[in-house]
């Protein structure tokens, strides 16, 4: 006997089950869409917070470019600082920096230029910074920069490199960043990058939590950045100048314009003065160590007697007329410019202190003369005020260091206000000309 009745309850009720389940899948999955897609969209604000961060910075470094502070040479690092930090619409971003032993870190980038570079006339100091080094590891550093493949006494070239199993050729050039020392022979990555293994200059988590996560670290809760700490290839000469202005290249101007650029800036400069800087460019015998160091010799007075009254004395330079030579002029063209001095208002203590070991009176006379100055040492003429300044110690540390810089290495983080999401942008620009270049741009 048929119950057609039954059957086709039945029916409905699965149907309803059915549909119910439809419904049911519909949800979750919509539910599933939206928290993806407002995670998606919180990371998108996070992002684009960390750019906004990234873009003050440049903005920032482009100002002072145009617009300098000749007499505060922290002029640009507290405006720097002032623009570390700061919100918009649904996010926020912060700058900052990991330096020497200090756990906390640096509000607003790095600059690149306190740090040694590598390419640099003056790499030599690896070998005392992070000695004693391996047996021909500097060596091999030098082999692997120079321009020939005749290895050195103790060093190796093109020949050890292709012998082994992954076979590779050394640059014998310039190095392009620090992490390339990780390919020189004797060297690993550990020692480059210590436990800063993304190379943010930052204590991330996972730097931070012993060896539960890679990379190993010893749970200190400061940075130990390797060699990449205290080294760059980044940092250039010249570039930014006191009038706002490009630099006269002495090799391709006349007195003219190094007159009025001095006129410009309430120094008068007399022609004469003019010519003999370029007379001194193109003849080779411009020093900017020696300007300096000149201005500790006393002028003799013309003697009187035979043919006196012939003889010229070539007039000393002030040291305001030194100060604007040292800013505004440069023996290279703006396209080809030399490897940066380290500035001596921001390189950090432990650096110098590794770079002249068994002086650190002269560290410490260092670090005294830009405390005692409030606004820092804003030209290497100033160095004259270092305790017991001679020129024997002026002609030491005239080469290496400079009083400003030129490029930085920005490390923004964007934070979404809703969900706390994170990105991170980095990266490294050049204000030494304008607009600022972006030499590298990472996102993590």
């Amino acid at each position: 006997m048929n119950h057609p009745r039954g059957t086709a309850m039945v029916a409905v009720l699965w149907g309803i089950t059915i549909t119910a389940l439809l419904v049911a899948s519909l949800q979750v999955g919509t539910t599933r869409m939206t928290m993806v897609g407002r995670d998606t969209t919180e990371r998108i604000r996070a992002r684009w917070a960390a750019r906004a961060g990234a873009e003050s910075t440049i903005a920032t470094l482009a100002y002072h470019t145009r617009y300098p502070v000749p007499v505060d040479a922290y002029a640009l690092i507290r405006d720097l600082e002032i623009v570390h930090a700061g919100a918009l619409t649904g996010g926020s971003w912060i700058i900052q920096h990991a330096a020497g032993d200090s756990p906390r870190p640096f509000a607003g980038p790095l600059d690149e230029h306190a740090k040694l570079n590598v390419n640099g006339d003056h790499r030599a100091y690896i070998d005392v910074m992070f000695g004693p080094l391996s047996w021909g590891v500097f060596e091999a550093i030098e082999d692997w920069i120079d321009e020939d493949d005749e290895p050195s006494e103790f060093g190796v070239e093109r020949d050890y490199y292709q012998s082994l199993d992954s076979r590779y050729e050394p640059r014998n050039a310039p190095l392009q960043s620090v992490t390339e020392l990780e390919l020189v022979a004797g060297i690993e990555p550990s020692d480059i990058r210590g436990e800063d293994w993304n190379m943010n200059s930052l204590l991330d988590p996972s730097e931070n939590d012993g060896d539960e996560t890679p990379p190993w670290d010893n749970e200190s809760g400061v940075l130990d950045g390797g060699w990449a700490r205290m080294l760059t290839v980044r940092s250039v000469a010249d570039g930014a100048t006191n009038s706002g202005l490009s630099r006269i290249w002495l090799l391709a101007t006349d007195s003219d314009e190094l007159v009025e650029r001095f006129a410009a800036l309430g120094v008068e400069l007399t022609p004469e003065k003019a010519q003999r800087l370029i007379n001194d460019a193109v003849n080779g015998e411009f020093s900017a160590t020696n300007l300096v160091t000149d201005l500790g010799i006393p002028q003799a007075p013309l003697e009187e007697g035979e043919g006196a009254e012939n003889a010229t004395a070539e007039e000393p330079f002030t040291p305001d007329e030194i100060a604007l030579v040292l800013s505004e002029t440069s023996l290279t063209p703006h396209h080809r410019r030399n490897w940066g001095q380290l500035n001596i208002n921001t390189v950090p203590p432990e650096t110098l202190y590794a770079m002249f070991e068994g002086t650190e009176r002269l560290v410490d006379s260092l670090l005294s003369l830009r405390t005692r100055r409030v606004n820092g040492l804003p030209s290497q003429v100033d160095f004259w005020d270092l305790e017991g300044a001679e020129q024997a110690t002026l002609e030491q540390i005239l080469p290496i260091f400079g009083t400003s810089s030129n490029v930085f290495t920005i490390s923004s983080r964007g934070e979404s206000a809703a969900t706390g999401e994170v990105a991170e942008i980095n990266v490294v620009v050049d204000r030494s000309s304008l607009p600022v270049r972006i030499l590298e741009y990472r996102e993590n």
